[in-house]
């Protein structure tokens, strides 16, 4: 039905092609213009086919028509899965996830996992990567028969899915201006005098680009598998390994180190040292100092969370009442998570979240940081480029793996005056 259509758009598609060569630049905007409404009518030519063959399919019964059947199915005979979801007919759901990765049109997703098969390289981009790292990502199920690696325990903290994520690809360098203090009111004593200089004053935050690299490992017997389920599990392996190591930079990278890391939160401009709280244990009143002692002078700030070490939240459930001796804090993780949850004081309830990246209390020493409390909103993560990611069946060959090596210039960054309290151990 729109087969000759589709024919004269490739056609035009293809004199384009051949006019960009010698294209002015008044010209190549125009054949741009063309490009972009010749993709536009090809994908309502698409919505268009798959309507017709949903109501083919569908009979005259008028009821609901099933997905199509998933191509990636299980050995011996595994039955099929349904995409369903809402895709074009004969589009899988996985197809489609790498497609997004990439850039591409589920149709291509299948002939770029073939590509990948054969030369083990892959780029996610940056608009892909914003939200895949604020993202859990789901579970590969194994085809039958072919054995692979069950996932270890968490070790992503959930910092990650919470901060303001940016799409800065392209730029060599962010600066962010923040507010350091806000215009002054004066009292003007009489005419003929000026007011006294409210003007507020601004900090600029810089968020300098830093190479990430990643490493993770994969089942050496998961090329046995399709390509697209071989480049799916892949792609999880090296999206998870960048989710574990940013989550820790969040909170700790540091600038000046040998090699320059992410600005984390413990090394940050915008948070002035008068700022930070000392506290030299944990006990009834902790929760309490850390919360109420954020925000100005005359307001406590809502929406913080508690970043702590896993032994610093044991702590927190040990303490007892002196008569009962009944929890004095009641602890609580949020459903499906193994990394944040709510701490409670009464009245007072408190987000936490693990990252062992700090200290915890007790094995740290005086004067360093242990936990931070703080908007995540108010740190910025910028993501400068694609995500490489590259395969090598050389390094864990004895082992019967393949590792997964990727490279992401990002950068990180407090953009709020005082935006998180930090806590020092005392003497």
């Amino acid at each position: 039905m729109f087969e000759k259509r589709r024919k004269e758009i490739e056609a035009r598609r293809a004199e384009i092609r051949a006019l960009l060569k010698d294209a002015t630049d008044e010209e190549l905007e125009k054949l741009e213009r063309e490009l972009d409404d010749l993709d536009a009518e090809d994908a309502v030519l698409s919505r268009k086919e798959a309507a017709a063959e949903r109501l083919t399919r569908g009979g005259s019964s008028g009821g609901p028509v099933p997905g199509a059947p998933n191509p990636i199915v299980g050995r011996n005979g595994a039955a099929p899965e349904s995409s369903g979801g809402g895709l074009p007919s004969g589009v899988d759901s996985r197809a489609a996830r790498l497609a997004d990765l990439q850039g591409i049109r589920p149709e291509e997703a299948t002939t770029r996992a073939d590509n990948f098969a054969h030369e083990h390289r892959m780029s996610i981009t940056t608009d892909a990567l914003c939200r895949s790292l604020t993202l859990s990502g789901g579970s590969i199920a194994q085809p039958t028969r072919v054995s692979g690696i069950n996932p270890a325990q968490n070790e992503v903290s959930g910092i990650i899915d919470m901060v303001y994520t940016v799409d800065a690809n392209g730029m060599g360098k962010d600066s962010v201006a923040y507010e350091l203090s806000g215009m002054d009111a004066n009292i003007k004593e009489d005419d003929g005098t000026a007011t006294a200089d409210g003007t507020p004053s601004y900090g600029i935050a810089e968020i300098s680009p830093v190479l990430i690299s990643t490493l993770g490992y994969v089942s050496r017997n998961i090329q046995r598998t399709t390509p697209l389920n071989y480049q799916s599990r892949t792609s999880d392996a090296a999206l998870q390994a960048l989710r574990k190591k940013v989550s820790r930079l969040i909170v700790t990278g540091d600038p000046a180190a040998a090699t320059p890391e992410i600005t984390g939160i413990l090394k940050a401009a915008a948070i002035l040292s008068s700022s930070d709280i000392t506290i030299s244990a944990i006990d009834a009143k902790t929760l309490r100092t850390i919360a109420l002692s954020y925000g100005g002078d005359d307001n406590v700030e809502g929406g913080g969370v508690l970043l702590l070490n896993k032994k610093d939240l044991i702590a927190f459930g040990d303490i007892r009442g002196t008569n009962e001796k009944k929890a004095v804090y009641e602890i609580e993780f949020a459903s499906g998570s193994t990394t944040v949850g709510t701490i409670k004081d009464g009245g007072l309830a408190v987000t936490f979240v693990i990252n062992n990246a700090l200290p915890a209390l007790a094995d740290a020493t005086a004067g360093a940081y242990t936990m931070a409390y703080g908007k995540p909103l108010a740190y910025q993560l910028d993501l400068f480029g694609p995500y490489e990611i590259e395969v090598s069946r050389d390094y864990k060959f004895a082992e019967g793996l393949l590792a997964v090596m990727g490279e992401a210039m990002v950068g990180g960054n407090v953009v709020m005056k005082n935006g998180f309290l930090r806590v020092k151990k005392g003497a």
